[in-house]
């Protein structure tokens, strides 16, 4: 006869109980070995949660299981399966439905109506303790935080934290890295890619050993207040040891909020279109940019991603489009929407209450989520009391039932979110009715703000794909397609 054997620790169970992986191996084995196993085979998960249910050695425990490698399973308790009653009932049935006789050390299974009884209320206080025991966690952490302490594990660059002494202390070469990537962007005329391009061209690591910095993590850097000593959690602010004198913080802040400042006021070279244009033929969305092109400045979207960091470094030739004949064909199609209000509002509208009563479909899918709730719910107290076994037929009732659940519980979502669109959406709707009511002898006069906000209104998204004849192995075909923020998108 062969036995297999299940062990599981997680950090929390060696301290509040001091399991261990080696005395569970030792204790499991010698029981297999008392009931004629010849042969062991030993499955674990080492500092794995038994809320968590795919877990890599139970999942291979329960492949071995559908392989019938063996004959009998013996487990601590019922917990290191898991700490969930419906995985511990799933894979019960599991066992059974290979006819895998299911042993437990500290817990006296017995495999009859009683027996299923007692092994399903076990598992409900113990998911029950589990939950008080999370709550009471919580509001330690909440508490300590409140007092000055670290509540939770203090993963910051530049940091290392002690749990069992509550210290926090510099991890010094990173501490170094930290007051250069300050003193790089505040000292030289260097931006946040700047920066990231610089480590990365250095070879510094990364906190976990990686070779690559992005720009959004050299940002979060500049603007986290950790360095000055003040760490935040839920809006309580820690002390903690600073790295950086608060002036040079301040003049990052100040850099920082300069650069947006410029960024957003730029309208010598305003894109229209920025933020909405994707390149159909590599997937990359297209900023604006002012490049020399044939020895000319001019205004363009680019596809091409040199910040530090992108995967997707995007179509190569490089493709630049220029950005006059696209913003042109786009602001056409708007103001055609524009000229004609009355039509906008309408098709938003239809769109917006679609067909039907929201109101008593949702009635009547809130009464057959009841029904569904009822019927799995007399299975489970039937399977609980014994009154039937678990078998396919069962277990097929209730996937169909958790299948039909989700299926009414999506299309509830869906109406639901209609309603807070159609909800949200008929003010602004109205609202651009008047403002092209207001604008409409006066479309070619409005200002580039004014532009981008109508156009943001209107259209969610700019496809485009192929090149220009000007562009560097251009064929001068360029499709574009609009996808309005209405029933359908608009096609060019």
């Amino acid at each position: 006869m062969r036995a297999a054997i299940y062990i599981r620790v997680s950090t929390d169970d060696q301290v509040k109980y001091g399991y261990s992986i080696a005395e569970q191996r030792e204790a499991c084995c010698s029981r297999a070995k008392e009931m004629g196993a010849k042969e062991v085979l030993i499955f674990s998960d080492e500092g794995v949660s038994g809320v968590i249910l795919e877990r890599p050695g139970l999942n291979e425990l329960r492949e071995a299981a559908r392989e019938s490698r063996f004959q009998i399973l013996v487990v601590r308790d019922p917990d290191r399966l898991s700490r969930k009653l419906a995985h511990q009932l799933l894979i019960t049935e599991e066992l059974e439905r290979h006819n895998i006789k299911l042993e437990f050390l500290d817990f006296d299974w017995k495999d009859n109506p009683e027996g299923r009884l007692f092994y399903s209320i076990r598992g409900a206080i113990a998911e029950y303790e589990r939950e008080k025991i999370r709550d009471r966690m919580r509001r330690g952490k909440d508490q300590k935080a409140k007092q000055g302490g670290i509540p939770i594990n203090f993963d910051v660059f530049g940091y290392q934290y002690n749990p069992e002494t509550g210290i926090v202390s510099y991890r010094e070469q990173e501490k170094k890295t930290v007051i250069n990537i300050f003193n790089w962007f505040t000292c030289e005329d260097m931006g946040v890619n700047g920066v990231a391009k610089r480590l990365n061209e250095m070879g510094i690591p990364t906190r976990r050993g990686g070779e690559m910095w992005h720009r959004q993590v050299v940002k979060q850097i500049l603007t986290n207040t950790v360095y000055i000593g003040v760490w935040s959690y839920k809006g309580m602010s820690i002390q903690v040891p600073a790295i950086l004198d608060e002036n040079l913080f301040k003049r990052a802040q100040k850099k920082l909020k300069e650069s947006r400042r410029l960024y957003a006021g730029k309208i010598k070279h305003g894109y229209l279109l920025s933020g909405l244009v994707i390149c159909n033929d590599c997937g990359n969305t297209m900023t604006g940019v002012n490049a020399k092109w044939w020895g000319k400045r001019e205004r363009r979207y680019t596809c091409n991603k040199s910040c530090q960091g992108y995967k997707n470094k995007g179509c190569r030739p490089i493709k630049m489009i220029p950005a006059d004949p696209l913003e042109e064909v786009v602001w056409e199609q708007v103001r055609e929407w524009l000229r004609n209000p009355d039509w906008l509002l309408r098709e938003a509208l239809d769109y917006l209450q679609g067909k039907g009563n929201s109101g008593e479909e949702i009635k009547l899918l809130d009464k057959n989520l009841m029904n569904i709730i009822k019927g799995q719910n007399s299975i489970i107290n039937l399977l609980a009391n014994g009154l039937v076994e678990l078998d396919d037929n069962i277990s097929k009732k209730l996937n169909e039932l958790k299948s039909r659940k989700e299926r009414l519980e999506k299309r509830k979502e869906e109406i639901i979110g209609r309603q807070k669109l159609k909800e949200g959406s008929l003010h602004k709707i109205e609202e651009l009715r008047e403002i092209a009511t207001i604008i409409l002898d006066n479309l070619n006069k409005v200002e580039f703000l004014e532009k981008v906000f109508l156009v943001r209104t209107l259209i969610s998204q700019v496809v485009v794909s192929g090149r220009s004849k000007r562009d560097e192995k251009g064929s001068g075909s360029i499709d574009v397609i609009l996808h309005a923020k209405l029933p359908k998108g608009i096609y060019l």
